[in-house]
């Protein structure tokens, strides 16, 4: 796939991403947006604030790798290329991987307090997301890199990481839709 092709499907994807959450989420009741389908399972409010916190992360290092990158002159490739890191990270955060995953402590907000203006900040974060891609355009999405939150050590390159959290947040989008459908949800 080419890197303008993968961008132009991401912003496709976050654009779907922010209607569904306009339209269906916001306008949910506090006690729907608050409901557990079981004890161990993440409410709607704490699965946003999960998605939140990976964003709170990884954006300011997305943006310093694509002012580098454009710093550089490291202009866009002709393809995408996945790296071993970057093909797992993609993999756990496929929607279709139907495979539960446990996370890590920091981005747990199960059986936390998460109130309505997840959303709203879920929403902001998004279209931050979205002006992300498109600067992303200019960019070599596999020389540019990001390091790994957290840790000393790892990086993705740039067209790894915004493919994963892009497809990751439609994971959970589809788990809140099971949830608010009283369906059993997989995993967080």
């Amino acid at each position: 796939m080419t890197q303008k092709d993968l961008l132009l499907h991401l912003e496709s994807q976050l654009r779907s991403t922010l209607d569904e959450i306009r339209s269906n989420y916001s306008q949910q009741s506090i006690d729907r947006l608050q409901q557990r389908t079981n004890p161990d399972s993440w409410t709607p409010l704490e699965i946003l604030a999960h998605l939140h916190q990976y964003a709170e992360d990884y954006l300011p290092g997305i943006h310093r790798a694509i002012h580098r990158a454009k710093a550089r002159r490291w202009s866009p490739g002709p393809s995408v290329e996945y790296t071993a890191r970057g093909r797992r990270l993609i993999r756990r955060g496929n929607p279709e991987n139907g495979k539960p995953y446990k996370s890590y402590k920091r981005y747990n907000f199960g059986q936390q307090a998460v109130d309505r203006s997840i959303i709203k900040t879920f929403l902001i974060q998004n279209e931050q997301l979205l002006r992300t891609l498109q600067a992303a355009q200019d960019v070599d999405l596999n020389r540019a890199t990001v390091p790994k939150a957290h840790s000393r050590i790892g990086k993705y390159t740039l067209g790894n990481l915004l493919e994963f959290l892009v497809l990751h947040q439609r994971r959970h989008l589809d788990q809140i839709g099971r949830i608010l459908n009283n369906d059993v949800p997989v995993g967080h």
